[in-house]
C-alpha cells in the first residue's frame, strides 16, 4: 500500500492511536460476510452492511482493538503493585498521586491478603 503522505519526525497521540487502530483492523478483520471484500471501497463495504451488521462490526472492533494508553495503564498498575504508588507517580511524571491513581489500579489481591491475615 502506498502512503498518501511522508512520515513525520514526530507523531501526535491522535495519529499514533489511529495507526494502532488501523493495524488492529488489518490484523483482526471481521469474520465472514462482515469483512470488507477484496477491491471493495470502505464506503461501499459500509453501505452493503445492514444496520445490524454494522453494529456487529463495531462490537467486533471493540473486542479486537487496543489503545496505546492501555500500555501506560498496564505499566502504572504493575509498578504500583510491585513498588507502591509513589514509584508509579514518579515514573509516570505526575506531580500529584491522585492523578497516578487514575492510571494505576488498586491492588485488590493485597487487600484480600491483609483481611485474611489480620481479620
Amino acid at each position: 500500500m502506498k502512503p498518501r503522505r511522508r512520515p513525520s519526525q514526530r507523531y501526535c497521540t491522535h495519529a499514533y492511536d489511529h495507526a494502532v487502530a488501523r493495524a488492529c483492523d488489518r490484523a483482526f478483520p471481521p469474520p465472514g460476510d462482515l469483512a470488507q471484500r477484496s477491491g471493495e471501497t470502505r464506503a461501499a463495504w459500509w453501505g452493503r452492511l445492514t444496520d445490524g451488521q454494522q453494529e456487529e462490526v463495531k462490537t467486533w472492533r471493540r473486542a479486537h482493538r487496543w489503545h496505546p494508553n492501555q500500555l501506560r495503564h498496564s505499566f502504572a498498575t504493575l509498578v504500583r503493585r510491585r513498588y507502591g504508588l509513589e514509584a508509579a507517580q514518579v515514573l509516570l511524571g505526575h506531580v500529584r498521586a491522585d492523578v497516578t491513581q487514575v492510571y494505576a489500579e488498586r491492588n485488590e489481591a493485597l487487600a484480600a491478603q491483609v483481611v485474611a491475615e489480620v481479620g
